[in-house]
């Protein structure tokens, strides 16, 4: 019963953040004539709607954090709906808005004909380096098309929000996520080093001696970046405000070009009940 009233509250959160997100892009629109969530790239990855729908969602992260509830997959269905509807309210705020001879549009023909009119009759941008380039004529039933990979940029961008929040360190017994308590950057130049370094590490989060990792961890390496550093090493520890519980994360990155990417196999996390000191 207590999951489903807080779901019902964080469903709350989700629709404001929703419906504020639609009204602001509809006025966006109205304003510089251009909606964002149209924006696409190569014509087919929907960027624009994925940034709006994760906006959109974004109500659900605050009211997540807020109440210390992790969302459901009954939950994680509404974060997706709500997102997806606010497609459609962009489009209400118009309907409802229009006025012709004194009458609103409404007076006039329904909300799904005038959403085929709109679509059938938009048209696009093409645009390199932000630099307009041409425009294709109206869409016509090709319109149908884009609006459907706008919608599944909506549905997209919530359910990033949710596997966000899902990933997130959780105290189960306390029901809040964990907050920050210290991050730990250490730069590394040889591979050598950083790999004695890592393994000692790994002894420590098997046998819980948590405390012995973030002082190996401290003292290895540099703390500061340098001309030859091409291994990134960081240690985070989060804790329950609530029974005091850590969790303790490493994860590593690699220089590659001038991008850090991430090294997947070397990451490992684990939750400990006694204290830990940075």
């Amino acid at each position: 019963m207590k999951n489903a009233v807080q779901d019902l509250v964080v469903s709350f959160f989700g629709f404001v953040s929703s419906t504020l997100t639609a009204f602001l892009l509809w006025k966006i629109e109205e304003i510089l004539g251009f909606s964002i969530y149209s924006f696409s790239l190569w014509f087919i990855i929907p960027i624009g709607a994925i940034g709006c729908g994760f906006l959109a969602a974004s109500g659900y992260y605050l009211g997540s954090v807020l109440f210390g509830h992790r969302p459901s997959k009954m939950l994680m269905f509404n974060m997706v709906l709500i997102s997806i509807s606010t497609f459609f309210m962009v489009h209400w705020f118009s309907y409802a808005s229009i006025e012709i001879e004194g009458k609103l549009l409404s007076d006039y023909i329904s909300l799904i004909d005038y959403l085929k009119y709109i679509l059938q009759h938009q048209s696009m941008e093409f645009r390199v380096h932000a630099v307009k380039v041409g425009e294709s004529g109206e869409l016509g039933s090709i319109g149908f098309f884009t609006a459907f990979l706008q919608i599944v940029g909506f549905a997209i961008g919530g359910f990033v929000v949710y596997g966000y929040l899902s990933n997130l360190p959780y105290c189960t017994s306390c029901a809040v996520y964990l907050k920050s308590k210290m991050k730990n950057v250490r730069y590394f130049g040889s591979a050598d080093t950083f790999a004695k370094m890592f393994d000692e590490l790994i002894d420590y989060f098997k046998n819980s001696e948590l405390q012995n990792a973030i002082t190996l961890h401290k003292n290895a390496g540099e703390p500061e970046h340098f001309s030859d550093a091409y291994l990134i090493a960081t240690l985070h520890r989060k804790q329950c405000t609530k029974c005091q519980q850590n969790w303790l994360s490493f994860s590593a990155h690699k220089k590659n070009g001038n991008e850090w990417n991430e090294i997947e196999d070397v990451k490992v996390s684990k939750f400990y009940a006694g204290e830990l000191h940075d």
